[in-house]
């Protein structure tokens, strides 16, 4: 079985999923390109018919009832993203700074078994010169 791998358009990008081949992910991703399907069918080495049928089978794969629905679809399920977004987060990812790199960290001193504190109450009836306040 062939593992599909992502497809890059001029404004989008196509990722694997929905069962998707990688002949209706190339489709997909020119038709989101807003190729027309003649182009496309160039590009893809294919006639007209065939790029209808594999638009077809791509809508039953995702749900769709037209070409308008399926390229929506296709984002909303992470099939297609836009590379505008790519390289936005891809910037933002490269600038984010490591905030916890720069605190100040002190060592902390270690707690022994010795360290005991032991606390005596007084009853108000004793004398407080006789009961010992810390033992």
């Amino acid at each position: 079985m062939n593992a599909v791998m992502e497809v890059t358009g001029e404004d989008v990008l196509g990722l694997p999923g929905q069962t998707l081949t990688l002949e209706e992910l190339n489709t997909l991703v020119g038709l989101a390109d807003g190729i027309p399907t003649v182009k496309l069918a160039q590009q893809l080495g294919l006639d007209e018919h065939t790029i209808g049928q594999i638009e077809r089978a791509i809508q039953r794969k995702l749900g769709a009832r037209n070409r308008l629905h399926m390229i929506t679809r296709g984002f909303t399920l992470g099939v297609l993203v836009p590379r505008a977004l790519c390289l936005m987060l891809c910037v933002i990812s490269a600038l984010e700074v490591d905030h916890d790199l720069f605190r100040q960290r002190f060592q902390r001193r270690p707690r022994t078994n010795n360290e005991v504190v032991r606390i005596v109450r007084i009853s108000p009836g004793a004398s407080a010169g006789n009961a010992p306040l810390y033992g």
